[in-house]
């Protein structure tokens, strides 16, 4: 038992990437996989998620080898201007996402809140919003009360992630998974149109959900800011190896979530008539299982959502404000001003945009956009940093960067220049429609 929780103590850094990894995006993407194709592609996740594990074992090797952070060694090989934008970049696409996570806890909590208030004045949108408030104020509190901001970041994220499982975990328990059914869906099987529909920019909604589930598990930018997790964790060389556990864990962990989310939706939703389009946000997917499984299982599933939810909240603009403040040479850890003044000013442009949401009662479609777009830029500069810092001669002529992790990382970057396509593709009908 000792050695057990000894074992947990050491897990850490990974753990924040797939808590940032496993939020509400991935969870609606999972449900709607599930519900389109039943069980079939859970292979799809164990192959996203062996992908994302390299690319954060690589990141993790990077941290402890490298004289500096990431953004700190761009900085020093190629420029500050380099560096700058790659933080900048990511800055705004996690604000874009940041937008996302607001309206996803609310979206959690919708089901519950009553349909209108007592007092009969206050507008509907008043009890979002003071939620809304009280969140992002209780991260300011955190951020700027601790003065170490890892370890109680570490061990409020553990807590996060085991109420996920223990919700979703439940739920998949209601909902009667077939086993054999699971075990199947490990062999690869191809979506209408074969596995060439898959590689295709203009993809049919059904297929779009494919690609989608993909780019949710597989995040370059938590894999990016891994680095810099173990860095703040104060590992070295000789760490190597746990590094290497660290991040099976955490890979294992967000395909764990994946999974059950995807067989339960596969339980209880496939081949009933749901489509993508009845699933458009991880509330709906909440309502469509209370008539299956009753209020108490849908308070189940909606508690795991907002626990989730909030674990991506805390740690998507943390990431988004250390990668801005060390792009700039103003902070290249957590615990720097700059990286608290830059991880604020997410949470607030972030809170901003999506209470103007729904003050005005509409979705945040401009918000996600700017995402979506600035993903085509973000992405593929990520995997091509994480690639340059890995292939440096003095790094990979010791021998301290296997070759298999160069490979994983230029399949990486060809999986981020397809996924960017895709995204350039959907927003140049948009904007041409």
């Amino acid at each position: 038992m000792q050695s057990l929780l000894n074992f947990v103590r050491s897990i850490g850094p990974a753990i924040i990437v797939a808590a940032v990894v496993c939020g509400p995006g991935s969870m609606l993407m999972s449900s709607k996989t599930g519900a389109i194709y039943g069980y079939r592609m859970i292979w799809l996740v164990v192959t996203a998620a062996a992908l994302m594990w390299s690319m954060v074992a690589l990141s993790a090797r990077l941290g402890v080898l490298l004289e500096r952070t990431p953004l700190g060694e761009l900085a020093h090989r190629l420029g500050r201007p380099v560096a700058a934008a790659v933080g900048l970049i990511l800055f705004l696409v996690v604000v874009g996402f940041q937008v996302s996570n607001n309206i996803a806890i609310v979206a959690a909590i919708e089901p519950f809140l009553p349909k209108q208030l007592t007092s009969g004045w206050a507008p509907l949108w008043l009890t979002p919003l003071l939620i809304l408030f009280g969140l992002n104020l209780f991260v300011l509190v955190v951020l700027y009360r601790f003065r170490n901001l890892y370890r109680p970041i570490e061990r409020l994220l553990k807590t996060i992630v085991l109420v996920v499982i223990l919700c979703f975990v439940g739920n998949l328990v209601l909902a009667r998974p077939d086993p054999a059914a699971m075990l199947a869906g490990l062999m690869p099987s191809a979506p209408a149109g074969g596995f060439a529909a898959m590689l295709t920019p203009r993809a049919t909604p059904e297929v779009t959900v494919l690609q989608a589930l993909v780019a949710t598990t597989f995040s370059v930018a938590g894999a990016f800011f891994q680095a810099y997790s173990v860095r703040a964790r104060g590992w070295t060389i000789a760490d190597t190896r746990q590094g290497m556990i660290d991040s099976l864990v955490g890979a294992g962990v967000l395909a764990g979530v994946s999974i059950v989310l995807m067989s339960t939706a596969a339980a209880a939703l496939h081949g009933t008539g749901v489509s993508s389009a009845d699933l458009a946000t991880i509330g709906d997917v909440a309502k469509q299982f209370e008539p299956l499984f009753g209020q108490y299982a849908t308070l189940l599933f909606s508690v795991g959502v907002f626990a989730g939810g909030f674990g991506a909240f805390l740690v998507n603009a943390l990431i988004g404000g250390n990668m801005l403040a060390d792009g700039f040479g103003r902070g290249a850890t957590m615990n720097d001003t700059g990286t608290r003044h830059a991880t604020a000013a997410a949470l607030l442009i972030a809170m901003t945009i999506a209470c103007g949401c729904l003050v005005a009662g509409v979705k945040p479609v401009a918000a996600i956009t700017v995402a979506q777009a600035s993903t085509v830029i973000g992405l593929p500069a990520l995997s091509l940093a994480l690639l340059y810092l890995a292939s440096r001669k003095d790094l990979s002529d010791g021998g301290q960067i296997p070759r298999w992790m160069l490979l994983a990382a230029v399949i990486g970057l060809a999986v981020t220049l397809l996924l960017t396509t895709r995204t350039f593709v959907q927003l140049w009908g948009l904007f041409t429609a």
